[in-house]
């Protein structure tokens, strides 16, 4: 009978060896897998954001277009008891919808300035005043601006949230990957929030 024969009881008790590369590829393993899971995580993020924003650019854009359509009826309604003035209708017609939020905040200005000065040729006839086709006119432009104001809080609520995002580590790799930049907020001039002063 052969002495070399192993024990198949010698290692009891004892404590396995432990193989210093098995344990650090693990955990490299698991640090890739986590950073790419925050990465994932970033780029849906992002993206869900930025659908956010085109959603609130589309919704202001819808109000301008029907504030555009309010105030051409509005100028249909008035013009053959008022003499108005031609760069109106003009700027009306040729007003171009869509674009980017600069284009909207163009618009945005120009229907202001139209607004006014519709309201002011309004004021200044009584006779039209009563009218309550105008009155109902006047009060839809108004509701409209009020809901433009809404879109444009959610829409300039959505950028900061975004701008935010992308300028932090590590959103702003996801956003660099994407090719995304930072985000217009959508603005009016300091006259578009003056109110409309009508003289008698």
């Amino acid at each position: 009978m052969s002495h070399n024969t192993i024990d198949p009881n010698s290692q009891v008790g004892q404590k396995p060896k432990k193989n210093i590369f098995g344990i650090l590829f693990w955990i490299l393993l698991c640090l890739v897998l986590i950073g790419l899971i925050i990465h994932v995580i970033n780029l849906n993020s992002l993206k869900r954001l930025k659908v956010k924003i085109d959603e609130a650019e589309a919704g202001i854009d819808v109000q301008l277009k029907r504030r555009k359509d309010t105030l051409v009826k509005l100028v249909d309604a008035v013009k053959g008891s008022i003499e108005f003035e031609k760069d109106i209708q003009v700027s009306l017609t040729s007003m171009r919808t869509g674009g980017n939020i600069n284009d909207l905040m163009q618009n945005a200005s120009q229907l202001n300035d139209i607004s006014r000065r519709i309201s002011v040729q309004v004021e200044n006839y009584p006779n039209l005043k009563s009218n309550d086709l105008i009155k109902d006119l006047m009060r839809e432009s108004t509701n409209i601006e009020e809901n433009i104001s809404a879109s444009r809080r959610i829409y300039n609520s959505n950028v900061s949230s975004f701008n935010q995002s992308i300028n932090t580590y590590p959103t702003n790799l996801a956003a660099s990957q994407l090719g995304y930049t930072f985000m217009p907020f959508f603005e009016i001039s300091e006259s578009d929030r003056e109110d409309v002063k009508i003289k008698f």
